[in-house]
Protein backbone atom coordinates (compact mmCIF):
# COMPACT_ATOMS: atom_id res chain seq x y z
CA UNK A 1 0.00 0.00 0.00
CA UNK A 2 1.29 3.20 -1.06
CA UNK A 3 2.08 5.55 1.65
CA UNK A 4 1.47 9.79 0.75
CA UNK A 5 4.00 10.16 3.47
CA UNK A 6 7.46 11.84 1.86
CA UNK A 7 9.20 11.31 4.61
CA UNK A 8 8.89 7.49 4.36
CA UNK A 9 12.00 5.01 3.29
CA UNK A 10 9.91 4.21 -0.22
CA UNK A 11 9.49 8.12 -0.79
CA UNK A 12 12.51 9.29 0.29
CA UNK A 13 14.17 6.16 -2.52
CA UNK A 14 12.14 7.44 -5.23
CA UNK A 15 12.80 11.25 -5.02
CA UNK A 16 16.88 10.05 -4.61
CA UNK A 17 16.23 7.77 -7.91
CA UNK A 18 14.13 11.14 -9.86
CA UNK A 19 17.05 13.39 -8.84
CA UNK A 20 19.06 10.67 -10.03
CA UNK A 21 17.85 10.87 -13.56
CA UNK A 22 17.16 14.38 -13.27
CA UNK A 23 21.34 15.03 -13.18
CA UNK A 24 22.41 12.07 -15.57
CA UNK A 25 20.38 13.88 -18.33
CA UNK A 26 22.09 17.42 -17.65
CA UNK A 27 25.87 17.91 -18.35
CA UNK A 28 28.83 17.79 -15.81
CA UNK A 29 29.36 21.51 -14.11
CA UNK A 30 32.79 21.31 -15.03
CA UNK A 31 33.94 23.07 -17.67
CA UNK A 32 30.82 25.50 -17.60
CA UNK A 33 31.75 28.71 -18.96
CA UNK A 34 31.60 31.61 -16.01
CA UNK A 35 31.79 34.79 -18.96
CA UNK A 36 29.51 37.45 -17.53
CA UNK A 37 28.89 35.90 -14.25
CA UNK A 38 31.73 38.21 -12.86
CA UNK A 39 29.61 41.68 -13.07
CA UNK A 40 27.32 41.88 -10.32
CA UNK A 41 25.39 44.52 -12.77
CA UNK A 42 25.35 42.81 -15.96
CA UNK A 43 22.09 40.41 -17.02
CA UNK A 44 23.60 36.78 -17.21
CA UNK A 45 20.71 35.91 -19.26
CA UNK A 46 19.05 32.27 -18.87
CA UNK A 47 21.03 30.28 -16.53
CA UNK A 48 20.79 25.94 -15.98
CA UNK A 49 20.63 24.82 -13.00
CA UNK A 50 24.92 24.13 -13.39
CA UNK A 51 25.55 27.83 -13.86
CA UNK A 52 23.30 29.15 -11.65
CA UNK A 53 24.99 26.96 -8.47
CA UNK A 54 28.29 28.38 -10.02
CA UNK A 55 26.97 31.85 -10.05
CA UNK A 56 25.76 31.21 -6.63
CA UNK A 57 29.56 30.49 -5.43
CA UNK A 58 30.89 33.52 -7.16
CA UNK A 59 28.46 35.92 -5.33
CA UNK A 60 28.20 34.90 -2.09
CA UNK A 61 28.46 38.07 -0.37
CA UNK A 62 25.89 39.54 -2.99
CA UNK A 63 22.52 40.33 -2.11
CA UNK A 64 19.43 38.66 -4.08
CA UNK A 65 18.15 42.07 -4.39
CA UNK A 66 21.23 44.01 -5.41
CA UNK A 67 22.71 41.53 -7.44
CA UNK A 68 21.46 40.70 -10.88
CA UNK A 69 23.31 37.37 -11.27
CA UNK A 70 22.46 36.30 -7.93
CA UNK A 71 18.87 36.91 -8.41
CA UNK A 72 18.51 35.38 -11.71
CA UNK A 73 20.63 32.17 -10.17
CA UNK A 74 18.14 32.10 -7.48
CA UNK A 75 14.93 31.92 -10.16
CA UNK A 76 16.98 29.08 -12.22
CA UNK A 77 17.29 27.02 -9.32
CA UNK A 78 13.66 27.11 -8.01
CA UNK A 79 12.79 26.81 -11.12
CA UNK A 80 14.82 23.39 -11.46
CA UNK A 81 13.52 22.41 -8.18
CA UNK A 82 17.10 22.22 -6.86
CA UNK A 83 16.19 25.56 -4.05
CA UNK A 84 12.97 25.90 -2.16
CA UNK A 85 12.29 29.24 -0.74
CA UNK A 86 11.12 29.70 2.91
CA UNK A 87 7.33 30.82 2.17
CA UNK A 88 8.58 34.54 4.10
CA UNK A 89 10.99 34.36 1.10
CA UNK A 90 9.29 33.66 -1.89
CA UNK A 91 6.97 36.89 -1.59
CA UNK A 92 8.10 39.44 -5.00
CA UNK A 93 10.27 42.52 -3.59
CA UNK A 94 9.44 45.91 -4.58
CA UNK A 95 11.21 47.44 -7.70
CA UNK A 96 13.87 49.28 -6.33
CA UNK A 97 14.72 52.00 -8.56
CA UNK A 98 18.60 52.55 -8.52
CA UNK A 99 20.61 56.03 -7.50
CA UNK A 100 22.04 57.87 -9.58
CA UNK A 101 25.35 57.49 -7.19
CA UNK A 102 25.03 53.51 -8.23
CA UNK A 103 24.71 54.24 -11.82
CA UNK A 104 27.85 56.44 -11.63
CA UNK A 105 29.67 53.93 -9.41
CA UNK A 106 29.31 51.23 -11.84
CA UNK A 107 29.90 53.74 -15.45
CA UNK A 108 33.06 54.75 -13.44
CA UNK A 109 34.31 51.96 -11.76
CA UNK A 110 32.82 49.17 -13.66
CA UNK A 111 35.88 48.88 -15.92
CA UNK A 112 38.19 47.16 -13.29
CA UNK A 113 35.24 44.12 -12.87
CA UNK A 114 35.87 43.71 -16.48
CA UNK A 115 39.93 44.02 -16.57
CA UNK A 116 40.75 42.56 -13.12
CA UNK A 117 37.76 40.87 -12.23
CA UNK A 118 36.69 43.08 -9.52
CA UNK A 119 36.20 41.64 -5.76
CA UNK A 120 35.27 38.25 -7.52
CA UNK A 121 38.12 37.33 -8.70
CA UNK A 122 39.33 33.70 -8.35
CA UNK A 123 41.38 33.29 -5.13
Amino acid sequence: MPSNNPWSVQAIIDRIERENRQTADEPAAVGYSVRGLWSCYSDPGKLTAAQAHIAMQLHLECGVDTCLVRGRARTALVASGRMILDPRAARTPPTRRRSLFTLLRAAVFGYSTLLFGGRHALR
